[in-house]
């Protein structure tokens, strides 16, 4: 009799582990490690349980006596120190995710809890002469990619309702810190491991992977302008990026829509721009998939009807939600209660995710699975490419070669969508006979330059006049001189009205005056040649 193996748990699957582009793979600390955190606490190593392209993600445990057991409430993430996505994380966990911050604003709001991992702590870690830096947040549980995945590419409707409602939660809290997510995606949202959750059939769900967070608000307070950033364009994963960060930039819409990508392939199983092997090929341009957002959000009964052909009518919250983000501003502040009430059906339990899903596994995603997860979800894991030859980490796909140069024509550039305009540089390739380009010049002109060009258009205009130069010092000082000018002018008015002065203020000669000396001569030389004539007489 044939005896039926049950399927290897996820961490047993053997995966190839790829450095994502840019980075440098850590070697895999051992089981027992001991690492210190910047607050001198120690946390001990258990074996890994995931890998990327960044890092590796390992159980961990506060209690440095004992080994590390299968059901360890926390986990470590470890990336070599030159490595970026978590420095950016570890600085997001610190300025926004203290376990006082949350709690604080989860009274503020009414709520007992929302989807966001607490900061337990960070630090950097030596092994075998090379640096490493980590970050300690709680452990959870298995995420809802898998579940989607595993389930035929679909979910519940009452579970998605729910699961938008948690996000929403997550969202508004991590947009009041100043941040956006960037990245929102099944694979990066995780339920909780609580016993009474699981045994009540409902559980949370939690935002992770803060690698991509942007901060949105700067130090005084104001939202940072939509600028197109080249370095940044498409950051996040292809599927799910937004508009507004395939141009390299973040903002609350941005978060949002990513999030609506996220319900409509819950719903529907494909967005549009996936292909039906439920994966997007590495040779597909992220400018294409741009280009059908574009169209699609700009069009929203055929962006309805691509995702549900069968179906008479979409689904009403789904669709006053998209139709919502599609009218919101870039600096707008979301109206997340109103958004919240479009999925919620009024139950007193709305916020909690059901675990419907959950008869699938015994307990949690790192002890056994009854089912096996297909392949094509590790595609998420593949690494990234450079974009515009830069060393900027973005989640998308690989590069593509060979790269194929094309002759510049101004034909096609002014054919172009304005989008695809505005990043086409047309300057150049450097080369040593030819100097740098000039800096750009600044947003605003200064008062300097604004006197400038006043006095460029004056003379062009042939109204600009040289001032006479006045009469009193007073006149002179307050309308053209400097302060050193004037520090000359009072000196030599000084000295002129010095009673040890040598030098005599010579009077200013004109038509008037010089008669007068004429006339003085005349007499003085006349009363000498009478004087004369005196002496010379007998």
């Amino acid at each position: 009799m044939n005896s039926i193996m049950a399927p290897k748990r996820v961490e047993e699957i053997p995966v190839k582990r790829v450095a994502a582009w840019g980075c440098k793979l850590p070697e895999q600390l051992p089981a027992g490690e001991i690492l210190t955190d910047v607050t001198q606490k120690k946390w001990k190593l258990g074996p890994a349980i995931g890998y990327g392209g960044f890092g590796d993600v390992y159980l961990a445990s506060s209690n440095i006596d004992t080994p590390v057991k299968p059901d360890a409430k926390y986990v470590i993430k470890i990336e070599p120190h030159n490595n970026g996505p978590l420095f950016v994380e570890m600085n997001f966990y610190i300025r926004a995710a203290r376990k006082h911050m949350i709690d604080e604003w989860c009274k503020s709001q009414g709520k007992k809890r929302i989807g966001v991992p607490t900061y337990e702590g960070s630090g950097s870690h030596i092994y075998q002469g090379q640096r490493y830096r980590f970050v300690v947040i709680p452990r959870y549980g298995v995420d809802i990619g898998k579940l989607f995945i595993s389930n035929g590419r679909k979910l519940l409707t009452k579970l998605i309702n729910r699961l938008a409602v948690q996000m929403l939660d997550a969202l508004e809290y991590i947009h009041s810190q100043g941040y956006a997510h960037a990245d929102v995606k099944g694979s990066n949202i995780l339920l909780s491991l609580d016993e009474d959750s699981i045994k009540g059939k409902k559980s949370q769900a939690y935002l992770v992977d803060y690698g991509l967070a942007y901060r949105f608000r700067t130090g005084s307070g104001t939202h940072k302008p939509f600028v197109h950033d080249e370095k940044r364009a498409h950051e996040g994963t292809l599927e799910f990026t937004s508009r507004d960060a395939h141009h390299g930039t973040h903002s609350r819409r941005g978060d949002l829509e990513t999030l609506g990508y996220n319900i409509l392939q819950w719903l529907c199983g494909k967005l549009p721009w996936e292909k039906q092997n439920d994966t997007i090929p590495s040779s597909l341009d992220p400018d294409k998939v741009h280009a059908q957002k574009e169209i699609l959000l700009s069009n929203l009964s055929l962006f309805m009807h691509k995702c549900f052909p069968f179906k008479k009518k979409p689904p009403a919250a789904v669709m006053e939600y998209m139709k919502y983000i599609t009218e919101l501003g870039f600096e707008t502040k979301p109206d997340y209660s109103y958004l919240r009430s479009l999925f919620q059906s009024g139950s007193s339990k709305q916020n909690d995710v059901p675990t419907c899903l959950y008869h699938a596994r015994e307990s949690d995603e790192n002890i056994s699975y009854p089912i096996a997860f297909k392949r094509p979800y590790l595609r998420e894991r593949k690494p990234c490419r450079p974009v515009n030859g830069e060393i900027r980490i973005t989640r998308n796909t690989q590069p593509k070669y060979p790269v194929e140069r094309k002759e510049f024509c101004w034909e096609a550039v002014l054919a172009l969508h304005p989008d695809k305009l505005a990043k086409i540089s047309v300057q150049t390739p450097p080369s040593s006979l030819t100097p740098p380009p000039s800096p750009p010049p600044p947003s605003l002109p200064t008062y300097a330059m604004l006197s400038v060009i006043q006095r460029m258009k004056e003379k062009q205009s042939g109204t600009f006049r040289h001032r006479a130069i006045p009469k009193s010092s007073d006149d002179l000082k307050a309308k053209w001189m400097t302060p050193a000018m004037e520090q000359i002018v009072q000196l030599r008015k000084k000295t002129s009205t010095s009673p040890f002065s040598l030098a005599k203020v010579v009077p200013r000669v004109t038509r008037s005056r010089g008669a007068q000396l004429k006339r003085l001569r005349n007499k003085n030389s006349y009363k000498q040649s009478n004087k004369r004539r005196r002496i010379t007489s007998p």
